[in-house]
């Protein structure tokens, strides 16, 4: 029984990090990385000099999921430049 537990945990846990990694491509192809000034291979709870800039991605993030919270954004306009950006 204690196996099975191991075995779903580290399942979930595996899923998880796929899903953030993917999320972080998803930054990384709009173009926020270059917006705010962060360099891919930086450590962002470490390096003192991009502190402000990650705060800056962490307050748009946040903007956006107030936005979302409040229906100040048009959804389906999102899907449509969110498939122009995969396609």
């Amino acid at each position: 029984m204690e196996r099975n537990n191991q075995s779903s945990s580290r399942s979930i846990r595996k899923a998880r990090t796929r899903t953030l990694i993917q999320l972080g491509g998803l930054i990384e192809k709009a173009g926020l990385l270059e917006k705010f000034s962060i360099t891919v291979g930086s450590d962002l709870q470490k390096e003192e000099e991009i502190k402000d800039n990650v705060a800056a991605l962490m307050g748009s993030l946040l903007e956006i999921s107030k936005q979302v919270d409040q229906g100040d954004l048009n959804r389906t306009l999102l899907i449509s430049r969110g498939n122009k950006a995969f396609s």
